[in-house]
């Protein structure tokens, strides 16, 4: 009885273990699946990682290579936009970045002293045209015109006395340069200014006149007058956001040494004669001042695509003007400025020191100013010179020269 019992519960636990046999496999397979599930779970976020810090890496060259146009836009203006683009024009330009990455540009004139400009970089992955990810960012800034302020109140001014010899004449009356038209037309319109004395000198110091010289201008009885203006050195080396310092380091053109320069100012194209394109690599190159069918001058002899080219000359050392050379712009001299012959300029000339007795019948139009560094010293002018005081030829050779600067306030934005 005993032993049956037994042999039975025997054979009945032999048959619940081999009911239960299959199900370590069910329990495999089932850690198999979460396995398999874990792995594609992580290998689906490590590529969806990996994804989005390719993408990033796109952005950010994107990014890079917009900040890149603004830089670059700034950094290579050519300063022609500055007179030639009328308000609410655009234009367009482009660059590469690293071969790959490219980067477009396009600069709106706002008004008369700033600029709109949006730069847009696209950043590709892998062969351009061809390429798994592309970004794009585009970046806005603006950018205004630093114009210097030049506290010219005559024809010339003068840290020490002047005298004027012979025939030269000295104008301080608001004069337009021949053929450069009015306030309303050609290249003075918008621009009108108040008349002014002929010379001016500081408190304590004489204008004197001999032969046949003369100096007009601003209703004065003699012509000229005194301004303590005259005698601070800051007036000749501040020039609102511009210094001295800052208006050297933009010059387009430096000499060194005591110079003397003849005929061979003027201005060139490229190619040579028959371009379209103001050479303005070329350091003889001043800019065009003259207007064809005006004092003579033909359309030979008119070089129309320097007319807009206002360039900063800079002379470190005195400076001797030869013969029938012609320019415009500004001309900063550390030194004394002899003028000989039928030179003419068209701007705002700053010397360190005098004006040296010239000869010949040379032409300026816009403002002299000679800070007389050694005051034993004095300026002559003399032979057939001629000074007009022209705010419309300031103002252009401001202009034209300025340098673009990014605004102080809200001056930059991440558009998208």
């Amino acid at each position: 009885m005993t032993r049956s019992f037994r042999h039975s519960e025997q054979r009945i636990v032999r048959r619940g273990a081999r009911a239960r046999r299959g199900f370590a496999m069910f329990m495999a397979l089932g850690a198999l699946v979460i396995i398999g599930v874990l792995i594609a779970g992580s290998s689906f976020l490590s590529l969806q990682e990996t994804r989005l810090g390719q993408n990033q890496i796109v952005e950010a060259r994107a990014f890079t290579a917009a900040e890149f146009g603004l830089n670059k836009i700034q950094a290579d203006w050519d300063k022609t936009p500055n007179m030639k683009m009328a308000n609410g024009a655009s234009y367009d330009t482009s660059y590469v970045v690293n071969s790959k990455d490219t980067v477009k540009v396009r600069y709106t004139r706002l008004n008369a002293e700033t600029f709109w400009i949006v730069s847009e970089g696209r950043a590709f992955r892998g062969t351009v045209g061809l390429a798994s990810r592309t970004a794009v960012k585009r970046l806005g800034a603006i950018l205004r015109l630093r114009i210097p302020t030049i506290k010219t109140e005559g024809a010339i001014t003068a840290g020490g006395n002047v005298v004027v010899r012979g025939g030269a004449d000295i104008y301080g009356n608001n004069t337009n340069p021949p053929g450069w038209g009015d306030p309303t037309t050609g290249d003075c319109s918008g621009i009108s200014g108040s008349d002014k004395a002929g010379v001016v000198v500081p408190d304590g110091y004489t204008v004197t006149t001999q032969g046949s010289s003369t100096v007009q201008g601003g209703g004065y009885p003699n012509g000229w007058r005194t301004d303590p203006l005259a005698a601070n050195s800051n007036t000749y080396v501040q020039f609102g956001d511009e210094t001295w310092n800052s208006l050297t380091s933009q010059a387009n053109v430096t000499l060194v040494g005591d110079q003397t320069l003849g005929s061979g100012i003027g201005p060139t194209v490229i190619p040579p004669l028959i371009g379209t394109t103001c050479d303005k690599s070329n350091q003889f190159n001043w800019g065009e001042p003259w207007r064809v069918g005006v004092g003579g001058h033909t359309v030979a002899d008119v070089v129309v695509p320097c007319q807009n080219y206002f360039p900063i000359i800079y002379s470190n050392g005195n400076l001797t003007l030869n013969s029938n050379g012609h320019g415009q712009g500004i001309l900063l001299i550390n030194g004394s400025i002899t003028i000989n012959g039928h030179f003419e300029w068209y701007g705002l000339i700053i010397v360190t020191n005098d004006i040296v007795r010239g000869n010949g019948s040379a032409s300026i139009y816009g403002g002299v100013m000679a800070r007389n560094e050694v005051k034993a010293d004095e300026s002559i002018i003399s032979g057939t010179t001629s000074y007009n005081y022209s705010a419309c030829a300031l103002e252009r050779a401001m202009r034209g020269s300025a340098q673009v600067v990014q605004a102080k306030e809200r001056a930059w934005t991440e558009l998208y």
